[in-house]
């Protein structure tokens, strides 16, 4: 049962609310009473600026990668080999949920952007960053973080199962946990992402740089 305890962990590591916190300390505010009213990145620093924002992009992103560290190190045997293939993967699953719906904040937490591309650092780096690349290119090319990360979760599910199924791409070495973590992460993260489709949609949704500070 000891490896087990990895998962409780990751659950707390995700529900570590990184931009509440920071907006707190930086403002004396609850950031998810302003703009987006997400407690996120993006939120942070539109609201904020980048002070508060570079240590949510850092806890964030360490909050995905060490609780698949985490469990992958207390899921060691004695050879080396994991105990349960299944358990990192479940264990990043879990801390992308905590992050968005964290027991320290009232449940209310941000859309799992960076704690996903944390997860996926750990788990398979390679992946990981062509997604954020494209992510990258798509907001470089658009203006919009939603677009950018609607688009690279998208790549993230397409990539895991062509990296799965392909033969000619063994960087990868993709499992079968792997790709159905992908898939699950990448609706899940859409899914989130729907009141700024409707925004876009409606061309009401704000560009990356438009700052509304308070």
């Amino acid at each position: 049962m000891y490896p087990l305890f990895a998962l409780p962990i990751a659950y707390l590591l995700g529900s570590i609310p990184s931009a509440v916190w920071f907006a707190r300390i930086y403002k004396g505010i609850d950031i998810r009473e302003y703009g987006s009213k997400n407690a996120g990145l993006t939120n942070v620093f539109r609201v904020l600026g980048w002070k508060p924002a570079i240590p949510v992009i850092l806890v964030d992103l360490s909050k995905g990668f060490f609780a698949v560290f985490i469990a992958q190190s207390l899921n060691l045997a004695e050879d080396g080999s994991q105990i349960y293939e299944w358990l990192p993967i479940t264990a990043g699953l879990l801390v992308i949920f905590g992050h968005s719906f964290t027991c320290m904040a009232g449940f209310r937490g941000g859309k799992g952007v960076l704690t996903t591309l944390g997860v996926f650092l750990a788990l398979q780096p390679v992946l990981a960053l062509t997604c954020f690349a494209f992510w990258g290119l798509l907001l470089a090319a658009t203006k919009y973080v939603s677009v950018a990360s609607i688009g690279a979760c998208a790549l993230l599910g397409v990539l895991a199962t062509f990296g799965y199924f392909s033969e000619n791409l063994p960087i990868y070495e993709l499992n079968i946990y792997v790709l159905v973590l992908s898939w699950l992460v990448s609706v899940f993260v859409i899914v989130k992402h729907k009141a700024n489709m409707v925004r876009l949609w409606n061309g009401t949704e704000n560009g990356f740089g438009k700052k509304r500070k308070i």
